[in-house]
Formats: structure tokens, C-alpha cells, sequence
């Protein structure tokens, strides 16, 4: 081998001891305790696509939900999103409150879920309700309205015992 060979795998070998190569740790958050398919990159792009989606610029905070659900929280809200992955490429489905933020005109924090099957998710706040459903390829994975916006009727007052019959 000649000097420019070994000059050149040198300075390969000092990058990847250097850490510039192979796999980057996140020292902020403990992966092992986050479920079997998130690795760097992933928590990566959770990190990205909860932050555009909170509109949060502080750090988040992870919370691990099972089954490949996660809660990221920060600047007075929180988001939960899933990782899809088929044959090993995964992608982020996002929160379904992002989309039903919109077609409610309710503040995400109004409002909550309910699972009704593996591909559809009620959403009721401020005095409505609408059904989404999951739309997508493995990598482009998407909420869509899958009912009308329904308003929930206002509850009928019972009588008080201080009123008196005419």
C-alpha cells in the first residue's frame, strides 16, 4: 500500500472514532426505554414533526405510550403520533387532532379521542364531533374527515326544585 492509501484510511478511521460516521447518540433522551423500532434518526424526525406541529421551538418531552404510540409534549400542549413501519421503513403518522383542530374550529386542547377500529378515530370538543380515518401508503399515511361535523345537542335543563308551577 502506498502513503495516500494509508493516509486516506487514517483519516477515515479518525472520522468515525471522531464520531462523524456510524451511529449519533441522543444523550438528552433514553432510547432504550422508548420502544423496540425508534432509533436516532427516528426520534429525529418525531422531534421535527412534533415541533412544526405543536409550533413549538423549546425542547419536547417523549413520553412512551406502547405500541409504537408516543406523546411529545412542550409549550403548553402536547401531540401524540405513531410509527408505521413495514419491512423495516417506517414512517410518522400524525396526531389526528392537527387535522381535526381545523375542521372543528376547536383548540387541539379541547379536544379528545376515542379509537374505533385500527383505521378510524372519533374526535369530539367544543360542542361537535367528527370520524377520521387513516388514508395513506406505509410512507405517506394521512387523517381524513370520514363523517359530516355534527354538533352535539345542548343538554335539555332539568327543572330546579326553587321553581313554582303557574
Amino acid at each position: 500500500m502506498n502513503f495516500s492509501r494509508w493516509l486516506f484510511a487514517g483519516v477515515g478511521m479518525a472520522f468515525l472514532v471522531a464520531g462523524c460516521g456510524g451511529r449519533q447518540g441522543s444523550s438528552r433522551v433514553d432510547l432504550s426505554k422508548m420502544g423496540p423500532s425508534l432509533n436516532d434518526k427516528r426520534y429525529a424526525n418525531l422531534e421535527k414533526l412534533a415541533a412544526q406541529d405543536l409550533k413549538c421551538a423549546e425542547e419536547l418531552k417523549p413520553t412512551y405510550l406502547g405500541e409504537n404510540q408516543y406523546q411529545m409534549s412542550g409549550c403548553g400542549t402536547e401531540g401524540v403520533y405513531e410509527l408505521h413501519c413495514r419491512m423495516g421503513q417506517c414512517s410518522w403518522i400524525p396526531d389526528v387532532r392537527a387535522r381535526a383542530e381545523f375542521d372543528l374550529g376547536c383548540p387541539r386542547a379541547q379536544l379528545t379521542t376515542t379509537n374505533i377500529d385500527k383505521f378510524t378515530v372519533g374526535v369530539a370538543g367544543c360542542s361537535k364531533r367528527a370520524t377520521y380515518r387513516k388514508l395513506g401508503s406505509t410512507y405517506n399515511v394521512t387523517w381524513v374527515l370520514n363523517s359530516q361535523v355534527s354538533q352535539d345537542a345542548a343538554p335539555v335543563a332539568a327543572p330546579t326544585s326553587d321553581s313554582t308551577p303557574l
